[in-house]
């Protein structure tokens, strides 16, 4: 009787150690659209390691990045409820195309969390749950500024 008890105990330990193995539904999925994202040009980097400038680091594992082809070469907004505000720098504010500005940020995407302009590159958060086809939709608007 120990003997089956012992035998059932060893199954159990297996099968529990070969399933945590196996990447769950959720991270295979997640896996896929990052491979996807950099298949079309983002560079995707831990937010959790490093340095970084993003104010919801807590809330996303991971940013995104993009060659910066656009007219806009600083700012970092963050968003509020439904709106995209800016962060920094505050004299971008007293700009001509602040305004502008705002209105194509807010226009993107609702799915889009925070981004961060430099001269070199965009780097942005936003809710990966939402699938590549969001993510697509981000790049086009983000590239047509």
């Amino acid at each position: 009787m120990s003997e089956i008890l012992l035998i059932i105990l060893v199954l159990v330990f297996l099968f529990g150690s070969i399933s945590l193995a196996i990447p769950s539904k959720s991270s295979r999925k997640i896996s896929k659209l990052r491979m996807n994202a950099k298949m079309l040009g983002c560079n995707v980097s831990s937010t959790i390691f490093g340095k970084n400038s993003f104010k919801n680091k807590k809330s996303f594992d991971v940013s995104y990045q993009i060659k910066n082809q656009t007219k806009y070469k600083e700012g970092h907004f963050v968003r509020d409820k439904d709106q995209l505000f800016l962060y920094s720098p505050v004299k971008l504010k007293y700009q001509n195309e602040y305004e502008q500005m705002v209105i194509d940020l807010n226009n993107t995407s609702k799915h889009l969390e925070e981004i961060i302009f430099s001269n070199r590159s965009i780097s942005f958060l936003w809710h990966e749950k939402e699938g590549i086809s969001t993510l697509e939709n981000i790049l086009e608007k983000l590239n047509n500024l």
